[in-house]
């Protein structure tokens, strides 16, 4: 096998690195001739520093990798203070038996209009913590996520939707720092087309509404769940030349992965494919589109080849 010069190095991360050691798998990837193999290369990470270096060899490859390598920032001052996270999994540690925020703390900020701030505002509820949900749509927009969600499949989605319609910060019609605030809710309150100015050392978040009107709120976590994006490093070009824009990096929701919408090969590499977030799927937990599509056209080749070897034999009085 002749092999061209696309390879590379990918390392996963540790989904837990606080306490827990594991095996951790890294991979490269490089392909062949249009009908040679794909070599995988790269190291297996045992306990402590140890690495066993692997190296593999596969017909096809799949791309699983989700997108939620990076996170999406606001860009904000105090977004590095330690109580501003980008992860759903920080809240669930806060909120856990040893935790430091329980039903008597101060609210928790969620920023963001999509699952993963779904996600956040239901572990909140269901440990009794008040939440403080700021978004930039409005709350009828209709590019929002839950309106392309069936209720009767989504019901837990749709009750934050809910929430977020029903349960709105009242909005002062002009800035009057005389004038009394606002009660907030006491389990949820929702501050649609509002935007983040600021995190402050001593705990307040300074928000700023449609109307201009500055609001600051003491909060005790601040999650900031915006979106992600895929680190493709193992690929050549970030693996940039197999998005829907070849001139844009690969993106959930702006530049997903081109691929066939029947068989989910990528379109630029005959033998390589791509599911999930990659391909802009956000639901794969459910098995639906892409697991089921890569199967399918796997078995369909595999079947296709064993008649023409079958053939093949035949011919040759075999």
């Amino acid at each position: 096998m002749e092999n061209s010069s696309r390879s590379g190095d990918i390392g996963e991360e540790d989904e837990d690195k606080r306490g827990k050691e594991g095996v951790r798998e890294s991979i490269g990837v490089s392909q062949g001739l249009s009908q040679g193999l794909w070599e995988v290369r790269g190291y297996q990470q045992l306990q402590g520093d140890t690495h066993v270096p692997f190296s593999l060899f596969a017909e096809n490859v799949v791309l699983a990798t989700g997108a939620s390598d990076s996170p999406a920032r606001l860009g904000v001052e105090g977004e590095d203070l330690p109580y501003v996270f980008h992860s759903v999994r920080d809240l669930g540690v806060a909120v856990s038996c040893h935790g430091k925020i329980d039903s008597s703390s101060d609210p928790v900020l969620v920023v963001g209009a999509g699952l993963s701030a779904a996600d956040a505002v239901l572990c909140a509820l269901n440990h009794r913590v008040s939440v403080l949900h700021a978004y930039r749509k409005r709350a009828d927009d209709p590019g929002l996520i839950f309106k392309q969600l069936p209720k009767t499949l989504y019901p837990e989605y749709h009750r934050v939707y809910h929430m977020m319609c029903s349960q709105v910060y009242p909005a002062s019609p002009v800035a009057n720092p005389t004038a009394p605030s606002p009660t907030l809710f006491p389990d949820y309150t929702s501050f649609p087309e509002h935007c983040v100015l600021s995190f402050q050392p001593d705990m307040h978040c300074v928000m700023r509404g449609s109307n201009g009107v500055l609001r600051v709120f003491k909060v005790s976590m601040v999650l900031v769940l915006i979106g992600t994006y895929p680190n493709l490093f193992f690929l050549k070009e970030q693996g940039q030349y197999l998005g829907l824009d070849p001139s844009r990096p690969i993106s959930c929701r702006q530049n997903p992965v081109d691929i066939n919408p029947y068989t989910f090969e990528c379109n630029a590499e005959p033998g390589l494919f791509a599911m999930g977030p990659l391909v802009g799927d956000n639901f794969v937990r459910f098995l639906k589109g892409g697991a089921l599509g890569i199967t399918s056209c796997l078995r369909k080749r595999l079947k296709q080849r064993i008649e023409k070897n079958r053939k093949l034999i035949a011919e040759e009085g075999g």
